[in-house]
């Protein structure tokens, strides 16, 4: 699990169902509960929910705007 969060800025329930081969409840338990500590936010677009990985999306963007990472 750690793997895919931190190789992926952004994941959805069906992507982690299929990484770690858990049911989709199961999935969306972890997602939120990661969601609660902060980890991750929950984004709505349509129908579909993305987890974003908020530092890691945050230090992919600084690297594409050609900022220094501290």
């Amino acid at each position: 699990m750690l793997n895919h969060l931190f190789t992926q800025p952004y994941t959805t329930i069906a992507l982690l169902e299929k990484h770690l081969g858990v049911t989709r409840l199961t999935a969306t338990k972890y997602l939120d509960q990661l969601t609660a500590t902060g980890l991750l936010r929950k984004e709505k677009l349509g129908r579909n929910n993305y987890y974003v990985n908020v530092a890691l999306f945050d230090l992919l963007a600084s690297f594409e705007k050609g900022e220094e990472v501290r």
